[in-house]
């Protein structure tokens, strides 16, 4: 079996979560590796492909999507609690 630091999260069974957490390295540069291996295996799923789809486009749009609300948030928040919206 390999070792518990190479395991995936979706690979760990709900009693070994608490020792593959403790065997995590949450160092700086422990959390830029991950970063960087994360960002691999996205662009090895989605981007790096032969016949490629529209996901990317899909997950693009969401992003721009969630991004344009959290910077208008304060605007919006301020605007849905008047009585009289116009």
């Amino acid at each position: 079996m390999a070792d518990k630091t190479e395991l995936r999260l979706s690979e760990v069974k709900l009693g070994g979560l608490g020792r593959w957490i403790s065997s995590c390295n949450f160092s700086p540069g422990g959390i830029g590796r991950a970063i960087v291996r994360g960002r691999e295996r996205y662009f090895n799923k989605y981007i790096n492909v032969r016949k490629t789809n529209v996901a990317p486009v899909g997950q693009f749009v969401a992003m721009v999507i969630i991004m344009s609300y959290v910077w208008r948030y304060k605007g919006e928040k301020h605007h849905r609690l008047r009585k009289h919206h116009w």
